[in-house]
């Protein structure tokens, strides 16, 4: 399996993961989040009183109607891009190429603030993954437009 379809897998895994947190969100929505959370903290046996089951909760509770709404379109519309540039980098399209390149250069500058402000090894790891993409789509382009102004050589045959 070649790299354009290991990133193709990885940006559908990315697509995945946002469109389970989406229907996260969306099961919350209608409810107290609050209640569902100390809900699935007691299923999964966790400590209501746990540091970041509190510190969830507090962010939940300081969460309003239209905060709610744009989490809700962001999550969605950014993965519909990773299902997008998935399919597209699968199929070998050069546009997926193209949309890949700028949607993730585009998004290293944020990733590495948030690296920046609250590191983690899962933070570390996806931005080593985004800049090794993007290097490497880089590279793709850059080839492609050589061999598109380099002109096919002919051998001429000459009649004796």
């Amino acid at each position: 399996m070649g790299p354009l379809r290991l990133i193709a897998i990885f940006k559908l895994v990315k697509a995945f993961v946002l469109v389970t947190l989406l229907a996260t969100i969306l099961h919350l929505l209608p409810r107290d989040p609050t209640q569902t959370l100390l809900r699935w903290a007691l299923t999964l046996h966790v400590d209501p009183h746990n540091r970041y089951v509190r510190a969830l909760l507090a962010m939940l509770l300081r969460v309003n109607e239209t905060q709610r709404a744009l989490l809700v379109v962001g999550t969605a519309l950014y993965a519909l891009l990773f299902a997008i540039e998935g399919v597209g980098l699968w199929l070998e399209r050069a546009w997926a190429e193209y949309l890949s390149l700028v949607a993730t250069a585009a998004f290293l500058p944020i990733e590495l603030y948030e690296l920046l402000k609250h590191s983690s090894l899962i933070k570390g790891v996806v931005l080593v993954l985004n800049l090794a993409i993007v290097l490497y789509l880089t590279a793709r382009v850059r080839h492609r437009r050589i061999e598109k102004k380099t002109p096919p050589t002919t051998q001429r045959v000459v009649p004796h």
